[in-house]
């Protein structure tokens, strides 16, 4: 599934976070880019530390199955009951995801543990 997608924010700390994201918007391989989208994001996040770097999870399972995701499910949900146009429409929907996403939007958070 590569619509959406999980981004691991590591903390200065050690500690993990997750959000989930559109896939493949703004680059069909390279996750450098939604990965630096969603660390910008993550500094407006109550994190419970300071953001260090983003990576791109090989699978959503990672974050459904952490504890710093308690979340997740809720996060998906709201993703998952937006439709993803197939076909022409499908431009300019990924145009639309792709200025709401650097605007900081369209990114969520899956909480921090306690």
């Amino acid at each position: 599934m590569d619509d959406v997608v999980a981004v691991e924010v590591t903390l200065a700390n050690g500690g993990r976070r997750y959000f989930l994201t559109w896939g493949r918007i703004q680059d069909p391989v390279d996750p450098a880019p939604v990965c630096n989208l969603v660390l910008r994001f993550a500094w407006s996040c109550s994190l419970g530390g300071t953001p260090a770097s983003a990576r791109l999870c090989a699978a959503l399972r990672e974050a459904a199955d952490s504890p710093h995701a308690p979340y997740f499910y809720e996060c998906f949900a709201a993703m998952a009951s937006r439709r993803v146009p197939l076909g022409d429409d499908y431009l300019t929907w990924q145009a639309e995801r792709a200025a709401e996403m650097q605007a900081g939007r369209e990114i969520w958070y899956c909480g921090r543990s306690s």
